[in-house]
């Protein structure tokens, strides 16, 4: 009787179990397709929850004030903030500096930042929503779906960008 060959076996093996391990990831990158909920407590303390931002388009960015790159992008969001802020658009910052408040406040002040800062401290939802590098950017769907994730500083007022956030919000 003809043996199977154990480096046969071995290869069967690691392909079967790779080919489930993609499943699962699959299953688990549908099924995380849906932003989690969180709370936070803003600059002046006032908790806040994702889900107060349900029924428009949200852009979310996690970043720090000893972030070079996310400070070099801060003008564009605040662009972009101040253009398309409106009942169908909303964007808020989520911080983590672990000295909070006390770092944050003075940055966003000097900066004339407008837009809602959240404190994420212990980097709770940083690691929630899977952050490995700041700045990192999600924007979430009227219905609470992830539809986009940017690793990395970008200019968010440039006219492609704008373009893009117009038609966007046009046909919702």
């Amino acid at each position: 009787m003809p043996q199977f060959p154990l480096s046969r076996f071995v290869i069967a093996l690691v392909l079967m179990l790779a080919i489930t391990a993609s499943f699962s990831q699959v299953e688990a990158v549908e099924r995380s397709h849906l932003a989690q909920d969180f709370t936070l407590k803003n600059l002046d303390g006032e908790e806040v929850n994702l889900s107060q931002f349900r029924g428009k388009y949200l852009l979310i960015n996690f970043w720090a004030t000893w972030c070079g790159p996310c400070k070099i992008e801060m003008p564009s969001l605040e662009t972009l903030y101040r253009r398309f802020k409106s009942d169908k658009f909303d964007m808020i910052g989520i911080s983590n500096d672990m000295f909070g408040d006390r770092v944050v406040r003075p940055y966003v002040k000097a900066s004339k930042l407008t837009f809602p800062m959240l404190l994420d401290q212990r980097m709770i939802v940083s690691h929630q929503y899977g952050v490995v590098s700041l700045p990192t950017t999600f924007l979430i769907d009227p219905q609470g779906k992830i539809i986009g994730v940017l690793q990395g500083a970008e200019d968010w007022s440039d006219p492609g960008t704008l373009l893009y956030f117009e038609n966007l919000l046009k046909k919702s």
